[in-house]
């Protein structure tokens, strides 16, 4: 029995050390070889979608691009979900993806959908395709708003359901702090708008009850329902259906002024300007067909060029990449491959916007005495879970990477005497190595720099360090008298001390100042 528990224990010790170990370069290299596909997943149930509305152009394209939108039928949307092979993270970043197809056509099974999500998911994000409903009036430019308003709120049931998993079961391990979305056109839209169109207020007025021509011949009137509130269709309605950014692949925005402040949600985006689609800057969607399609009825809306500039103006955090030649396609390189950029600088710009950890510091002596070398050094905790430190010139004595400090042994003969510290997120993303060099010397000096002030402070001191057993104190003379109070407690040793004219040492309490020579 005791050899069982001492295996067991020392079982425990290795698996806690390997799970303490993160991955190097997550997020920023394909880190994993394979992903692991879940399919069809149920996550709306029972939403409402209008039927085919008939009519020549229907029947031309097969598409529903004439729809009823007063007669409804209800529909199950489904999603794939792409985790990476093996991963053992418990909480990880989630990237929603959406197809392109006008909001009339597509599907989430398309293959440069499944690309992305594949190669993101080696890069550490748990990835999701997710289906929405489909059907617009493209003939009306007030009811075709309402096909772009169900897409947005199927994206945010996308959002709601990780959100519930993430508060309950927690089958997917994902982050609900970390939860992105976006797509390619019509589902590049679906993610802008999640970020943007957040308030009732700026819900477009035809997604409320709504008439619509109907019966012979378009003679009669039929009210056409309200859409409900953005989070009021689909399921897990209690959670928020946000995201907390975007990645858009040729998108637009139905208005800049839902871009608000600087701390809207961020955005990376990619545009050609020859997109004969989406518009790189404003117009009508499709314009490239429009000519073809009498009563061809679109609002205009405003593309990544507009966004930018509009993002540029609050402060917001952002990233643009314009093209001149990839056209509607931005992101697809052929039909079998994507561009190689997509991939890494969606994934880079998540990376530093929202997972890596701030620029740590390193605090501790710099200059340290050849009779005491040992030292220890600390860093801020917080947006940090580990600490890998490193030290030439010297050895780690407490070698916990949980903890935000170090002690070190510094060996004075070393001819460089360096600690590094790379900070990583609860997520696992790589933060700004940081370094200090250590001078080691049998005998400093350390200056009084301030004026009056208080002997502990060690910012009053040349050395930043408050006087030691090898520093020889120097308090230079003052133009008029100063005093330097040292507070009570206070027990200093120090080589020497030369005192200038007009410095007044005040000694509170039991507190000593102890000349060695």
């Amino acid at each position: 029995m005791q050899i069982i528990f001492k295996t067991l224990l020392l079982s425990l010790f290795f698996i806690g050390f390997i799970q303490a170990q993160p991955p190097t370069n997550r997020y920023n290299e394909a880190l994993f070889a394979n992903v692991t596909e879940t399919t069809n997943i149920l996550f709306s149930t029972n939403v409402p979608q209008p039927r085919p509305g008939g009519g020549f152009y229907e029947t031309l394209t097969g598409l529903p691009i004439n729809v009823k939108e007063y007669d409804t039928q209800n529909v199950n949307l489904r999603m794939n979900i792409f985790q990476p092979t093996g991963d053992t993270l418990t909480t990880r970043p989630l990237i929603i993806i959406a197809f392109g197809g006008g909001f009339v056509d597509g599907g989430k099974d398309h293959w440069s959908m499944r690309l992305l999500a594949q190669n993101l998911a080696k890069r550490g994000y748990v990835t999701a395709l997710i289906d929405y409903r489909l059907g617009m009036n493209i003939f009306d430019e007030d009811l075709s708003k309402r096909a772009v308003y169900r897409g947005v709120q199927d994206g945010r049931s996308a959002v709601r359901f990780f959100k519930a998993d993430a508060a309950g079961s927690n089958t997917y391990r994902v982050d609900p702090n970390n939860i992105y979305i976006g797509g390619h056109s019509s589902g590049a839209f679906i993610g802008i708008h999640n970020a943007y169109l957040d308030k009732e207020i700026e819900r477009p007025l035809s997604t409320y009850a709504w008439t619509q021509s109907c019966g012979f011949l378009g003679l009669s009137t039929c009210t056409c329902p309200n859409l409900l509130c953005l989070d009021c269709v689909g399921n897990n309605t209690t959670q928020n259906g946000a995201a907390k950014a975007v990645f858009s692949l040729a998108g637009a925005v139905g208005e800049l002024t839902f871009m608000e402040t600087a701390n809207d949600p961020n955005i990376v985006m990619f545009h050609s300007s020859d997109d004969g689609t989406v518009p790189y800057n404003s117009g009508q969607p499709f314009s490239d067909l429009s000519w073809a399609v009498v009563g061809f009825d679109l609002p205009i809306v405003y593309g990544s060029n507009q966004m930018n500039i509009r993002a540029n103006t609050l402060g917001m955090n952002k990233q643009f990449y314009p093209y001149t030649t990839r056209g509607h396609s931005v992101h697809e390189n052929g039909s079998t491959a994507l561009y190689t950029n997509i991939v890494p600088d969606i994934s880079d710009f998540f990376f530093v916007q929202l997972l890596k950890p701030v620029t740590h510091t390193i605090t501790g002596a710099l200059s340290v005495c050849a009779s005491n070398p040992t030292r220890t050094y600390t860093t801020q905790s917080g947006d940090a879970r580990y600490y890998q430190w490193t030290a030439e010139g010297g050895t780690i004595a407490n070698p916990d990477p949980s903890l935000p400090n170090v002690t070190i042994n510094w060996n004075p003969s070393a001819p460089t005497k360096t600690l590094t510290l790379t900070p990583y997120s609860i997520l696992d993303a790589k933060g700004d190595e940081t370094s200090i060099t250590v001078d080691i010397q049998n005998t400093f000096t350390n200056t009084w720099t301030a004026s009056s002030g208080t002997w502990s402070d060690k910012f009053n001191w040349s050395l930043n360090a408050l006087p030691e057993t090898c520093h020889q104190v120097v308090m230079p003379s003052q133009g008029s008298a100063v005093t330097i109070n040292v507070p009570t407690g206070t027990i200093s040793e120090f080589k020497t001390m030369t005192n200038g004219a007009n410095i007044n040492i005040t000694l509170e309490g039991n507190a000593q100042l102890i000349v060695k020579e």
